[in-house]
């Protein structure tokens, strides 16, 4: 119990720093209306898993720690939460092994002529297989260490040349820039904070930014061959074949999807600016050297000893018997 409450403590303590963070980032985000960029959330997700301390306190006690019943109990049921959930991601990837197993190779030779033209311009090591299958998303990158990509051929067949070469090479830069990697590193830190909604919306929001930083780099990489208005109208395209269908007709886009997908469009064909651009990093690179002296301060106050400051006197457990 002893190395169960003391993990438990250092769980709570990432918890509430992320959640800091996510409030803030949440603000500067969609009231500042700034573009975060990926590192930026990225570093979100590591105050969620990862305790930054003080240099002279110690994150498990060399003491017997006398933790209260209810600490006790909640500990108890974290720990059971933890569990269930991550049982049902194994079962949920050993399902969508089986599904993925009875899908065929895509064997159409205008999609594969163009999917092949995007996969030599995205310099990939190993291009991933394209599958067809019937997913509620037209096309969708699965997979970490053997990404494969899934797409609807009746949908995408009704794409044009460009509009599909716009979507390939998003998906591609997807697989290019680890984001599939990085999503599922953020889902055991979910589950490892599953009692905080906040780490949930942090991991909703981070999902945006892999969007958003995929858009910019795909953009790249077709300048010359794509103009922006035609990637935000390939966007728009998938958008309305993923939420509008004709056995559902009233299954629309929500109003949320829809304020998210006309920032991302504009975000697209606004461009971007050299200067707003380092004064948006250099703002959210002091705020992270803010969070930092905060995390440092307050681990004086949760681990040993109990407050680790220039006192002279170090508090322990006992003390408070």
């Amino acid at each position: 119990m002893q190395i169960l409450g003391n993990i438990f403590n250092a769980v709570i303590f990432v918890s509430v720093m992320g959640s800091i963070f996510t409030v803030i980032s949440l603000f500067v985000n969609h009231v500042l209306r700034l573009t975060l960029p990926l590192w930026f959330s990225f570093c979100g997700m590591l105050f969620f898993c990862v305790p930054f301390l003080a240099p002279d306190v110690f994150l498990i006690s060399p003491e017997t720690q006398n933790w209260i019943n209810g600490f006790r109990i909640a500990s108890f049921l974290w720990a059971c939460g933890c569990g269930v959930l991550l049982a049902y991601d194994r079962i949920r990837l050993m399902l969508a092994g089986r599904a993925i197993g009875k899908y065929q190779i895509c064997s159409n030779k205008r999609l594969n002529s163009i999917y092949s033209k995007c996969a030599a311009a995205a310099r990939l090591r190993k291009v991933p297989l394209l599958y067809l299958g019937t997913l509620n998303n037209p096309i969708c990158v699965t997979g970490v260490f053997c990404p494969v990509i899934i797409m609807n051929e009746k949908v995408m067949e009704k794409l044009t040349d460009n509009e599909l070469s716009a979507v390939f090479s998003h998906e591609l830069t997807h697989v290019r820039r680890k984001h599939v990697l990085l999503e599922r590193i953020y889902d055991y830190v979910c589950i490892l904070n599953w009692m905080n909604p906040f780490s949930w919306i942090a991991k909703r929001n981070f999902s945006l930014h892999c969007e958003t930083d995929c858009d910019f780099h795909t953009v790249k990489m077709l300048r010359g061959k794509i103009t922006e208005t035609e990637y935000a109208s390939a966007i728009i395209r998938l958008l309305e074949y993923s939420t509008v269908r004709a056995a559902k007709p009233g299954n629309g886009i929500g109003a949320l999807d829809f304020l998210l997908t006309r920032r991302r469009i504009k975000r697209i064909t606004a461009g971007t600016s050299k200067i707003r651009d380092r004064l948006t990093a250099l703002l959210l690179a002091v705020f992270l050297a803010l969070m930092l002296v905060l995390s440092i301060r307050f681990s004086r106050e949760t681990f040993y000893p109990y407050p680790a400051y220039d006192t002279g006197i170090e508090y322990s457990a006992g003390y408070y018997k």
